[in-house]
């Protein structure tokens, strides 16, 4: 298992607590993230990138809004709020 937190460069800040949990291929928000703890998965990793699924707060989206480089999280052309050249996660 591996966990997700924040980066500075997130629009939301930085933390140093987890805000996702990676169990096996699925992605799963934790009791520190915002919305809360959730048991159903809000994302799926796929190769290197991250779609969201049936169970996210925004629905099921086939294509990815994230993916992940050497450890950092970096959102896709894809994701709701644009591509980012910087890191909005680091997975600990």
């Amino acid at each position: 298992m591996n966990l997700i937190k924040t980066t500075v460069n997130n629009p939301d800040g930085h933390t140093d607590l987890p805000w996702f949990e990676i169990r096996g291929s699925k992605v799963y928000p934790t009791v520190s993230h915002p919305a809360g703890y959730s048991s159903v998965p809000w994302y799926e990793i796929h190769n290197d990138e991250i779609y969201s699924t049936a169970d996210h707060p925004n629905g099921y989206s086939g294509l990815p809004h994230y993916e992940i480089k050497g450890g950092k999280i970096y959102n896709t052309v894809n994701h709701p709020e644009g591509y980012s050249d910087v890191p909005w996660f680091a997975i600990i």
